[in-house]
């Protein structure tokens, strides 16, 4: 839909603030903190996120393109780094702040927007705010008093299911109304 000239949205002229640049910064080498590989690896052992479940489900060298003690290898170096592996929202990670300063987002003054929701469906409310629990649980969302307010929606997937990432994109949460 073409916009009319007085709802066109145009870029303001001005200059980054300083304050918002992010920096990297690397408290140690992370070369240094590598675990030690053997040239002689051991039988794969089930961790802690690196179950044996889903290693099966992880399929590895299923066209058989390794070699035994090649696929020894591999599983070894993901059981040492098993905690770099995420199989469930919950166990997903974010970036610390020792590395990277928080991200700002310079604003120039204006009226905040708040648009209204579009209403959830009363046959998949329940299964929505599943979701946003769930996200809530993993760190995606996190309460927020901010005040702008986006339009979200969420869909079913064809087999009746709602998705468990991106299908709900909400801008806020408001974890009271979440009981």
């Amino acid at each position: 839909m073409y916009k009319r000239v007085d709802r066109k949205i145009r870029p303001v002229p001005t200059t980054f603030p300083t304050e918002a640049k992010v920096r990297r910064h690397f408290p140690e080498n992370p070369l240094d903190s590598l675990p030690k590989l053997t040239p002689h690896p051991p039988t794969f052992t089930p961790g802690v996120r690196l179950t044996e479940e889903r290693c099966e489900a992880l399929n590895i060298n299923a066209t058989g393109f390794l070699w035994p003690e090649e696929e020894k290898l591999f599983l070894h170096i993901l059981r040492l780094n098993e905690e770099a592996l995420a199989f469930v929202d919950v166990e997903r990670g974010t970036l610390k702040d020792t590395y990277f300063s928080p991200y700002i987002i310079p604003t120039v003054p204006h009226v905040p927007w708040q648009d209204r929701n579009i209403p959830i469906p009363p046959g998949i409310r329940d299964q929505v705010i599943e979701v946003l629990k769930n996200k809530i649980a993993a760190g995606v969302y996190e309460p927020c008093q901010s005040s702008y307010r986006s339009k979200w929606f969420c869909t079913v997937k064809k087999n009746g299911n709602l998705p468990d990432t991106s299908g709900i994109a909400p801008h806020y949460i408001n974890a009271d109304r979440l009981h």
